[in-house]
């Protein structure tokens, strides 16, 4: 029974260095989820907001675009294949022809958009739509989602985007922001009932994004692959921490049990019966073999040390 306790004793570290190499794995694995995760979401949010600032800065332009034509107060372009008269313009001196028999045609903020978006969707494309709950042109009738940001629009709540796919698959960034009217507007507009600062329409524009959202992806990838790589390279760590810190353990269990066992030659005294230490200093039996072992003594006296020592108590007694 003796023996099973030493051994008992001797392997009791290993459950509870086995619980710190658990502990710690699992802190090292939280810890690189949390900092995997955050890099994950930095990059969406990082693609995210460069996609909304540049469908902004696509969306400002046409807006300062139609401002510079409209603040010209009427811009002429010459009647080409690609130019028609704008039968939705109802406005005096649509036409005109030069002096040299060019003829003209007035080319409003709204034409000027439309033309911009057809260029802009060939060379890029890039859409711009530009729309109205009370659109003159039906071309310029809202498409669902851009009616549902219509509805929504006020002076503080004043744009809307969104992820979408085609049905081809495609994936587009749909951005859109409304127009306010202004007294610009109101030359073409007036007649619709339109007054300053009234909701008359808004602009949307398209982004294509496979190609962003593609990089994102494969950034994702790689990140997720180095942190992987970190996540094992320090489970291994920590494993051979376990493992070197459980081999010195063992050293030091054995080294303990050596000390704890009394070997070779003891000289002791043949009289007194002391123990002499390494020291030269001559100790009694049992303080030596209790300050060299794991025992401690109990003291008590035998039979024949009792007659011995006290025979008249001994003889009294079995009398």
């Amino acid at each position: 029974m003796e023996t099973l306790n030493k051994k008992d004793n001797k392997n009791s570290w290993k459950p509870t260095t086995l619980r710190t190499f658990a502990v710690v794995a699992f802190f090292w694995t939280a810890i690189i989820l949390f900092f995997g995760f955050s890099a994950n979401s930095w990059v969406k949010d990082k693609t995210f907001r460069l996609t909304l600032e540049q469908a902004r800065a696509l969306f400002q332009m046409i807006v300062d675009t139609r401002y510079w034509n409209a603040s010209h107060g009427v811009i002429y372009a010459p009647v080409t294949p690609k130019t028609q008269p704008n039968p939705f313009l109802d406005v005096p001196n649509r036409d005109i022809t030069a002096q040299n028999g060019q003829k003209l045609t007035m080319i409003n903020p709204a034409y000027m958009t439309r033309q911009l978006s057809e260029i802009a969707s060939k060379r890029n494309n890039v859409k711009f739509h530009i729309t109205s709950q009370k659109p003159i042109r039906p071309a310029n009738r809202p498409y669902s989602w851009e009616e549902k940001a219509l509805q929504i629009f006020t002076k503080e709540n004043d744009e809307y985007f969104e992820w979408n796919s085609s049905k081809t698959g495609k994936k587009y960034f749909r951005y859109v922001a409304p127009l306010w009217t202004e007294d610009a507007c109101l030359k073409c507009h007036a007649k619709q009932g339109y007054k300053l600062g009234d909701l008359r329409g808004a602009i949307s524009v398209s982004i294509p994004c496979s190609t962003i959202l593609s990089t994102t992806e494969n950034t994702i990838r790689k990140l997720d692959l180095i942190f992987l790589a970190i996540w094992l390279l320090g489970i291994l760590s920590i494993y051979i921490s376990y493992k070197r810190t459980a081999s010195d353990l063992t050293k030091l269990q054995t080294a303990l049990a050596e000390i704890h066992t009394l070997r070779g030659i003891i000289p002791i005294c043949s009289s007194c019966k002391k123990i002499r230490t390494d020291s030269g200093v001559w100790e009694q039996i049992e303080v030596y073999i209790r300050d060299h072992s794991g025992a401690d003594f109990s003291h008590g006296i035998c039979p024949d040390c009792m007659k011995k020592l006290y025979p008249d108590y001994v003889d009294k007694k079995n009398d």
